[in-house]
């Protein structure tokens, strides 16, 4: 097999870096805008089925040229940029992967299209090609787990899904995250933009749209994590489930309150519109990113000493709860999942990088793609086969472990 990968950051590096330890994949393509960004990457990873070159993810006509004789496109560049890229696969006759989606895909979700109507799909289909959308940590396992468990129901009523974390710094007292600074690991204006956005819910077979932060609850996380308040957050599960999860009255999903950004968005940091200051005219949300350190590309460049470190000070925790019938009987099943960059020493043995939680199950979406006859036209991650999925992702020695319980009634 061979693949394309459009990005060369942080996930998409550490998804070349897997994909290079697999058998089944032969020659493995990294460009990005800047050629010089894929070659520091392939030297990092230091093997002869990597190579690279230059890509412009918003030309169709450039992504084709590079995707030229290749199975599979990663598409690892800004969820806007999907349609490009796509468009790119399908001009090379190239199947396609990506881990988020947003425009035209959420509105379109919204206005009650199917998948077969949703853009491109039909262009997929009638080449004869699958494009797998969501196919990472979250959207990607939260749907891969959430199909395991609505596979053993009769029927399903609700899905909820839930992600905290928590950052232990030592000798800090129970308050003194006030005065922390705040560094989302990612764009910030990005986060900020997220955090500040309204976001829908299904109830009752309906999008129902919050404000921001809205439907604050406690939830209660296994420790070190804890209990957390969780807000509704815009997230593509919430759109694309209600149409692959047949039946499905209630769906949400919900992140832990980044109080830092919560503030912001109270005091009106949040806003793209230019204010006037003097004689500047500034968007108050740019103000707020530029004071917030970039994220650091640190894909390979971590020590076994901070990577363990790492392990002991920073937690992550995903819920995946769905609830329906079986036998005429309620049931509701729950996956506990903590981080899954952990441990981080024997990962970067294993993989090259410990930044996995994405990337791992990006790489495993590629392989299936690359050897399994799937439908054509758009599929979603929980429209795989999930023991299968899990299979795959267990088998190359990952050492990760998550914790299913059952409730009757």
């Amino acid at each position: 097999m061979k693949v394309l990968i459009v990005g060369a950051g942080g996930q998409g590096g550490a998804c070349a870096s897997i994909l290079a330890r697999q058998e089944s994949v032969e020659e493995i393509r990294i460009v990005d805008l800047k050629e010089e960004t894929a070659k520091a990457v392939a030297d990092k990873i230091g093997n002869a089925k990597v190579k690279t070159g230059s890509v412009n993810a918003t030309d169709p006509d450039d992504v084709a040229r590079a995707a030229e004789g290749v199975d599979v496109v990663v598409d690892m560049v800004m969820p806007w940029m999907a349609t490009y890229v796509m468009k790119g696969a399908l001009k090379a006759k190239a199947n396609y992967i990506n881990t988020a989606f947003d425009d035209p895909y959420w509105d379109e979700f919204l206005e009650g299209k199917s998948i077969d109507e949703l853009t491109l799909c039909k262009e997929f289909k009638e080449a004869g090609l699958t494009a797998l959308f969501g196919c990472g940590f979250a959207p990607g396992m939260t749907n891969v787990l959430a199909r395991k468990f609505a596979n053993k129901l009769d029927s399903v009523e609700s899905i909820k899904m839930r992600v905290g974390k928590a950052n232990l710094v030592p000798g800090e007292g129970p308050y003194d995250w006030v005065l922390r600074p705040w560094n989302p690991g990612w764009s910030p204006k990005q986060a900020l933009v997220d955090c500040a956005s309204p976001t829908y819910a299904l109830e009752d077979g309906k999008y129902v749209k919050y404000p921001p932060f809205g439907g604050i609850e406690m939830c209660d996380f296994p420790e070190p994590v804890g209990t957390l308040p969780v807000t509704h957050h815009s997230h593509e599960e919430i759109y694309s489930m209600p149409a692959t999860f047949k039946g499905v009255k209630d769906l949400d999903f919900k992140y832990y309150m980044m109080y830092q950004p919560a503030i912001f968005y109270a005091s009106g940091l949040c806003s793209q519109e230019k204010i006037k200051v003097g004689d500047v005219e500034v968007a108050p949300i740019d103000v707020v990113a530029s004071m917030v350190p970039p994220p650091q590309n640190n894909i390979f460049g971590a020590t076994d000493e901070e990577l363990a470190e790492a392990d002991k000070r920073a937690f992550i925790e995903l819920i995946v709860e769905v609830s329906g019938e079986k036998d005429g009987k309620k049931v509701t099943y729950k996956a506990n999942c903590p981080k899954m960059n952990a441990p981080g020493p024997e990962l970067k043995k294993l993989f090259g990088t410990a930044l996995v939680y994405v990337a791992l199950p990006l790489a495993i979406g590629t392989t299936i793609l690359g050897d399994t006859e799937l439908k054509k036209g758009i599929v979603f991650s929980d429209e795989l086969d999930p023991d299968d999925f899990l299979k795959r992702m267990m088998d190359t020695g990952y050492p990760y472990k998550w914790k299913e319980s059952v409730i009757e009634g």
